[in-house]
């Protein structure tokens, strides 16, 4: 049995062995540019798990999302295109959108497609041109290729004790192994690495290590209740909200809750980039409110909620109750 055994196991280990450590490439169309660049399913025939995590990001819908069409009145605006479809941002020149594939948005090679090599920040070898530990992919210089505001933002904070980089907050850390295709994956080492969710909706925690939100000054009688919410940008390295373009929006809201939990009052702040209104970091503001009430006891529910231009986005980043 063992000895029938042994030609497989020379074909599944060996083999594969033999062509990263020869340096073979066997996936040459991987680097291919213009009209032969690869699909990003490609690349997600052996990064399995990273793909799944890039196809329902941000990323993967940055050029497909009604916000991004509505936006550019049906993608008219076409000086957006180099950084929602780009080919690669490794340019010193202005970032050139693809003619091919721009359903997927910012993909795979978009980021990591660098002088006809395929780039990254761990140790390299793979059965395509590859280059490893370039610590460009830990900075947040690399995210500012395109999100160039909120980086000059972040760049400009210099009092923040370790001061997270953009990869910190929205590609969280994992240990696993980078390919889970067979036979590849039988021999590549677990290792750190990065999810690629590229989102704030998941990974945002509804804490005050991020955000604060405090009620303070509350009077309260018979019949009305008054006080003001203090919001502060305690761990968010740039304003909030953030951004170069498009409909960027966060709103304040002070709910009064009667007793069937109902909303019996309601104050609404909005945030936004462009009146110059969004908090920057270490910020403090004072929202001041009043509520008249039907009875003596109340319920108050502050948050701070992530929406969109129709308000069908509804991400909720602070919350705060405060009960009497």
């Amino acid at each position: 049995m063992g000895r029938r055994l042994f030609p497989f196991f020379i074909v599944i280990f060996f083999f594969p062995m033999a062509f990263i450590i020869s340096g073979c490439i066997i996936y040459p169309e991987l680097v291919e540019t213009g009209m032969k660049s690869p699909e990003a399913g490609k690349c997600g025939d052996c990064h399995i798990d990273i793909y799944h995590e890039w196809k329902d990001s941000p990323h993967a819908g940055s050029y497909t999302s009604n916000a991004f069409r509505e936006q550019t009145f049906d993608y008219s605006f076409t000086f957006c295109l180099g950084c929602h479809v780009p080919e690669t941002i490794f340019t010193d020149a202005s970032i050139v959108p693809r003619n091919i594939h721009v359903e997927e948005g910012v993909n795979c090679n978009a980021c990591h497609l660098n002088d006809c090599t395929l780039a990254g920040p761990t140790p390299a070898r793979a059965p395509h041109p590859v280059t490893g530990m370039n610590m460009f992919y830990k900075s947040s210089e690399l995210c500012g290729k395109c999100h160039a505001g909120t980086y000059n933002v972040w760049k400009e904070i210099k009092d923040a004790e370790d001061k997270k980089t953009c990869q910190d907050c929205h590609m969280p850390e994992i240990v696993r192994k980078l390919i889970q295709d067979e036979p590849w994956q039988k021999i590549y080492p677990k290792r750190e690495g990065k999810q690629h969710l590229f989102s704030f909706q998941e990974l945002i925690p509804v804490d005050e290590h991020m955000l604060s939100l405090c009620f303070t000054k509350i009077v309260q009688t018979e019949d009305a209740i008054e006080g003001a919410l203090e919001i502060t940008n305690t761990g968010i390295p740039h304003s909030v909200p953030t951004g170069d373009y498009g409909y960027r929006e966060v709103l304040v809201t002070i709910e009064l809750l009667n007793k069937t939990g109902h909303v019996a009052g309601y104050r609404e702040t909005s945030l936004f980039v462009e009146l110059k209104t969004a908090l920057h970091y270490k910020e403090k503001r004072m929202i001041p409110f009043h509520f008249t009430l039907k009875d003596n006891v109340c319920t108050l529910r502050a948050r701070m909620i992530r929406t969109s231009l129709n308000r069908d986005i509804s991400i909720v980043l602070a919350e705060k109750i405060y009960s009497h």
